[in-house]
């Protein structure tokens, strides 16, 4: 017996939809850490240094998103 397929529009996966969610998460954080280098708050340092490393791995993050959004099944 042949499985036919029905064509139709195409199925979203997670996989399609992360980097959108990936790029929502990088614009919020992009704000933070540059309100924090605009406005320099006392003890401004901690916080942008973190944040900055949260924005380093999401742009990670997001490059292996847009590498792998066909890998849902």
């Amino acid at each position: 017996m042949v499985a036919v397929r029905k064509q139709g529009p195409p199925q979203t996966g997670w996989a399609a939809i992360r980097p959108v969610l990936v790029a929502f998460m990088i614009v919020a954080d992009a704000f933070t850490v540059a309100s924090l280098a605009i406005v320099r708050p006392e003890s401004w340092f901690a916080p942008f240094f973190g944040f900055g490393v949260v924005l380093i791995g999401l742009i990670w993050f997001e490059v292996w998103a847009i590498r792998h959004r066909h890998d849902d099944g």
